[in-house]
């Protein structure tokens, strides 16, 4: 059973009124508010029944980069009522503005307390904040005193420009890393390009508990992607992530669905069975066996 580490469950009210939080949130119109969006939603019966059809054990469900702190709390509360709820199929990341400052760490207290296992997705673009803000490397080290995994939105520095690529600058994940080395950080869609630096045995040894997901992949990558980065820094480094709504196959698909991205790498990556294993589910489950659990 597989294990996807990058999915995006929202509010009914978003679903039901995108036009709402595209107004009330400009990153989001950026990505949703378009009638040509490859955005999707899902509630919750949907995604099980999807999860279920793709043999999907547990979705965790990645928070959105909201710029504004009540937005946040806002999808924080909706994702608890899921994890409470279904609490063998859901795992929760806090939606985190580090730009609320005391604010954004005292939500990330309260979302551990209910049992969430990291904060993520962040978006620095889509937020307002830099890698280098004294805000988020404070939100950095509380993430650590609560043992929280945590997940950034990581846009490749080359190629084609599109809605969202929100390019991060990879110094900047590096100088993270060596400062703070016991975060277990992982980088969306393949880190912008980072684990080809992993070949630098300073990067090497700073990313010992650095991660790479596979969201998004098909957008952005041939399939020849997953067997590339495992040669680089290993298949235990990669974590199978969907995106999920996300439309990842615009010309093949129009609703949301978690199938042909898995058979796709499983037909396609070149990855021994070993490999696929480790990546679509062995990596995420010693990751999530550490952090913490629902609390009803």
């Amino acid at each position: 059973m597989i294990i996807d580490f990058h999915t995006h469950m929202f509010p009914p009210d978003v679903i039901s009124d995108p036009e709402k939080y595209c107004r009330l949130d400009t990153y989001f119109g950026l990505l949703a508010g378009s009638k040509h969006t490859l955005q999707r939603y899902a509630t919750s019966d949907e995604a099980i029944a999807l999860a279920d059809k793709a043999g999907i054990e547990k979705i965790v469900m990645q928070g959105w980069y909201w710029q504004d702190h009540g937005l946040c709390q806002y999808h924080n509360d909706y994702m608890y009522e899921l994890v409470s709820e279904y609490p063998e199929r859901f795992i929760a990341f806090a939606s985190i503005n580090p730009r609320a400052g005391q604010h954004a760490i005292r939500e990330m207290e309260r979302c551990h307390e209910m049992g969430f296992a990291g904060i993520g997705e962040m978006g620095p673009g889509g937020q307002g904040w830099g890698l280098h803000d004294k805000e988020f490397l404070n939100l950095m080290e509380a993430a650590v005193e609560c043992n929280m995994l945590v997940s950034i939105h990581a846009g490749e520095p080359v190629g084609r420009t599109y809605p969202g690529k929100d390019i991060t600058p990879l110094q900047g994940f590096y100088e993270l890393a060596k400062k703070l080395p016991d975060l277990k950080l992982i980088l969306a869609h393949w880190g912008g390009g980072l684990p080809f630096y992993e070949l630098m045995p300073d990067i090497s040894k700073a990313f010992a508990n650095v991660y790479y997901d596979t969201a998004a992949s098909p957008l952005l990558y041939k399939m020849d992607i997953f067997k590339a980065v495992a040669d680089l820094v290993g298949a235990k480094k990669i974590l199978f992530g969907s995106d999920f709504p996300l439309l990842v196959y615009p010309k093949k698909q129009q609703e949301a669905d978690f199938s042909m991205f898995i058979e796709d790498i499983k037909e396609q990556s070149g990855l021994q069975e070993d490999e696929l294993n480790l990546i679509f589910r062995e990596n995420a489950s010693k990751l999530l066996a550490n952090v913490s659990q629902i609390k009803k």
